[in-house]
C-alpha cells in the first residue's frame, strides 16, 4: 500500500524548534499544536513503545491509539517483543504487529516514553516505512531522536501528556477504551500515586480516568498485586545478595541467570524489585544490577541492565546519563555490555564522583 493523505516530511513536519510541553519556547521540542497537526493531518500511523514495554509507554501507546481511531484515522501498534504477563490486561482485544507487513507505509510513527535511540523497540522499521517519527515523552535526559519531540518533564507519566493531546484535538470525552491504559501508565509510574512526581493535577487526571471507566482496584491488583510463586522466591533471593555502600547511601542488589534459573523465574518478574533497595532505611539510591540476556541478538548475549531509584535530594539521572543511560530524577537505567561485576565497578565509581568521596566508604 502506499502512503495515503499527501502528509510528508516536506510539506508537514518542520525543524525541531525551542518550545516546552506547555507551549513555551524553549528547551529543544515542539509546541503541542505541532503534534496535533500529524494526528489531524495523516491517515495511517503506526504507534510504537520502548523496548520492553512497561506500563506507562504500553498504556499511552494504546491510549493514543484508541484517540486516532476516534477521529477517524487508522493506528496499528508496533509490537515485536513478547508483552510481559502483568500488562496484557491492558491489551483488551488489541492486537500488536510483530513486524510491518510488506508495502505499507505510515504517515507517520509516534513513539512512547522513549529517551534513547537504545531503547527503540527491536525490528524498529526504516524511515522509508515509517514516515516521520514523532516522540511523545516525559524524561529529562533526551538522545537526539525523532523529528518532531513533544516531551512535558513536568508530567509524572507520558499517559498524562497523551490526555493533553486528547484534549487538544477536542474530544468532549476520552475515547472508549483508552480510560484503563492512561490511568495504569499514570499509576504505574507514579508508584500508585507515591512517589514525588505526584501533584494535585496528577490525583485529579487519575479521578478523571475513574469516573471514566478505569477501574483502580483492577489496575493495581494487575500491576502491583499479582504475584507468582516464583516470584516471591526470587525477591528472598535478591534481598539475600543486599549490600550497603558509601555510610549507608547506597543499597545494592543483584539478579543473575543462576537465580533466576533456580527460581524458576523469568525477566518479567524482576521489574520493580529495585524499588525494595530504596525502602531501606538511610539508603538515598537503591541499585539493582540485572544480568540480562539479550532477546534479538543469536546466541543469548548477555549484558548488565542497571536500575537505579532514589528519594530525598538524589538524582539518579545524573548516575545513569554518566553510563550513557537515561531517566528521571527519581527513577533512571542503564544497560552496559560488560559482565555483572564489571558493571558494579563502574556504577561505583560513578557514586564516588557523585558523592564527591575517594571511595566507597562504609560497605557492609
Amino acid at each position: 500500500m502506499g502512503r495515503r493523505g499527501g502528509f510528508g516530511a516536506s510539506d508537514r513536519i518542520h525543524p525541531a524548534r525551542d518550545s516546552r510541553g506547555s507551549g513555551r519556547r524553549l528547551g529543544g521540542f515542539q509546541v503541542i499544536e505541532d503534534v496535533l497537526d500529524v494526528a489531524r493531518n495523516g491517515e495511517r500511523f503506526l504507534v510504537a513503545c520502548h523496548r520492553r514495554p512497561d506500563a506507562d509507554s504500553l498504556g499511552s501507546a494504546l491510549g493514543l491509539i484508541h484517540t486516532l481511531r476516534a477521529i477517524g484515522k487508522e493506528a496499528a501498534l508496533f509490537m515485536p517483543e513478547q508483552i510481559p504477563n502483568s500488562l496484557l490486561f491492558l491489551m483488551d482485544g488489541e492486537k500488536g504487529l510483530p513486524k510491518i507487513p510488506d508495502g505499507v507505509r505510515y504517515d507517520a510513527t509516534w513513539v512512547m516514553d522513549i529517551a534513547a535511540k537504545a531503547l527503540l523497540p527491536p525490528g524498529f522499521p526504516t524511515r522509508d516505512v515509517t514516515g516521520p517519527v514523532v516522540i511523545i515523552d516525559h524524561h529529562h535526559a533526551h538522545d537526539d531522536i525523532g523529528d518532531i519531540v513533544y516531551r512535558d518533564t513536568d508530567a509524572a507519566a507520558t499517559g498524562e501528556v497523551v490526555v493533553r493531546l486528547i484534549d487538544g484535538l477536542g474530544l468532549k470525552s476520552l475515547p472508549e477504551g483508552s480510560a484503563t491504559p492512561l490511568y495504569a501508565a499514570i499509576v504505574s509510574d507514579t508508584g500508585g500515586f507515591r512517589y514525588a512526581t505526584t501533584r494535585p493535577a496528577t490525583l485529579r487526571l487519575g479521578a478523571r480516568l475513574v469516573e471514566e471507566g478505569a477501574d483502580p482496584w483492577h489496575v493495581a491488583y494487575q500491576l502491583f498485586e499479582r504475584w507468582e510463586p516464583a516470584r516471591l522466591r526470587l525477591l528472598s533471593a535478591i534481598i539475600a545478595t543486599l549490600e550497603m555502600a558509601f555510610d549507608g547511601r547506597v543499597a545494592i542488589m543483584r539478579v543473575t541467570r543462576e537465580m533466576l534459573e533456580i527460581c524458576d523465574a523469568d525477566d518479567d518478574m524482576v521489574e520493580g524489585m529495585v524499588n525494595y533497595a530504596r525502602r531501606v532505611e538511610g539508603a538515598e539510591i537503591g541499585a539493582l544490577l540485572w544480568e540480562w540476556r539479550m532477546p534479538d541478538v543469536a546466541g543469548g548475549h548477555i549484558e548488565t541492565k542497571v536500575s537505579l531509584r532514589s528519594r530525598g535530594d538524589a538524582d539518579v539521572s545524573v548516575i545513569a546519563a554518566a553510563l550513557n543511560g537515561g531517566g528521571h530524577r527519581a527513577a533512571a537505567a542503564t544497560q552496559l555490555n560488560v559482565t555483572i561485576d564489571q558493571a558494579e565497578e563502574r556504577l561505583r565509581a560513578e557514586l564516588v564522583k557523585y558523592f564527591g568521596c575517594d571511595s566507597p566508604v562504609g560497605d557492609g
